[in-house]
């Protein structure tokens, strides 16, 4: 596992929360992952990372931690001029 934190794939009622993910790169980044939504945002530039709560740290890309350490598979990649990069996720496997 490459978290810094021990993670399990959220319960129905944790489903609900949202965590963040710092991941550990030449450029970390922040995301924002939205389990009731099915969603995850790069959130880098508008959320400082020592501000946010329920952080876990992970060495790999965002892809990596929602299909290997969450289990959810279906992802779509969506970037925008507008908004920031984000990720929507699907079914378990």
């Amino acid at each position: 596992m490459n978290t810094e934190k021990e993670s399990n794939v959220p319960t129905p009622a944790a489903a609900k929360s949202v965590e963040y993910v710092l991941l550990d790169g030449f450029i970390n980044e922040l995301w924002e992952v939205d389990y009731e939504n099915g969603i995850a945002l790069n959130v880098t530039e508008i959320i400082k990372a020592e501000s946010a709560g329920n952080i876990i740290k992970y060495s790999g890309k965002i892809e990596d931690f929602l299909s290997n350490e969450r289990g959810f598979k279906k992802l779509h990649f969506h970037e925008s001029v507008n908004f920031p990069m984000r990720v929507h996720f699907e079914t378990l496997k």
